[in-house]
């Protein structure tokens, strides 16, 4: 079930979603993406927020633009092999 809040400042309202809080939370410093290239096969993994500049990151949210559009609803979905992002995510937080 779903809960609208108003925020006085702000005109627009925003949902917040009941449920477990402990499966949507991320910790500070991370973005949670959805990457795979099946919709139906897609994992949820977070992104270093130090990483979003890498020039790797940066060809990724490209193809995710191209693919999906710069207007995509809910969590942002990355066109790339889950096992290959974690991979290279590893091996760039290394170099930093």
């Amino acid at each position: 079930m779903a809960e609208e809040r108003h925020s006085s400042s702000s005109p627009v309202p925003y949902v917040k979603l009941s449920g477990d809080p402990s499966e949507n939370r991320v910790r500070k410093g991370y973005v949670p993406v959805l990457v795979g290239t099946d919709a139906a096969a897609m994992e949820r993994l977070h992104l270093p927020t130090k990483l979003v500049g890498h020039p790797f990151v940066v060809a990724l949210l490209e193809l995710s633009a191209n693919e999906f559009g710069y207007e995509q609803q809910g969590l942002l979905r990355i066109p790339y092999d889950p096992d290959c992002f974690k991979q290279m995510m590893r091996r760039i937080s290394k170099k930093k």
